[in-house]
């Protein structure tokens, strides 16, 4: 019985340090290159897209008259480095007519169909609608196989 115990008593001890020792690690920021959203996501924003966003920045998402293009050189460096929050908030002044009309679920929505547009990987958890969660995620491009 002592030796069961004993057993149980070092099992436990080892358990907590290790639960002391991950919790005690700096969190790492996610990337977006690892897979930040799901297939499903970008499906909703898709439709969010065409609805909202079509007209002005078009089928390709290469922009058209005053509308910027969501994809290509000019987008990337305009968007490279930035928090994903600062993407979620230019969304939020669209469309022109009637800014701040789609809910933060939809503005990150759309933000997936323009991430997965753009090469970016699909992950296995949706991105958060979060603040915080997408001012720690930057816009990256995925490197050049």
């Amino acid at each position: 019985m002592k030796i069961h115990s004993v057993a149980l008593l070092i099992g436990a001890c080892s358990a907590g340090i290790g639960l002391v020792r991950t919790v005690g690690q700096p969190a790492t920021t996610p990337s977006i290159l690892a897979g930040a959203y799901t297939e499903e996501q970008a499906l909703r924003g898709r439709e969010l897209y065409y609805a909202h966003c079509l007209q002005c920045h078009g089928e390709t998402m290469a922009g058209a008259d005053k509308s910027p293009p969501l994809v290509g050189p000019q987008f990337v460096s305009t968007w490279n480095g930035a928090p994903l929050a600062a993407l979620v908030a230019r969304i939020a002044t669209m469309p022109p007519e009637k800014p701040a009309s789609l809910l933060q679920e939809q503005r990150v929505e759309i933000l997936t169909y323009v991430l997965w547009y753009n090469g970016l990987p699909l992950g296995s958890a949706p991105l958060s609608t979060e603040q915080d969660a997408l001012t720690q995620m930057t816009f990256q491009i995925p490197p050049n196989p």
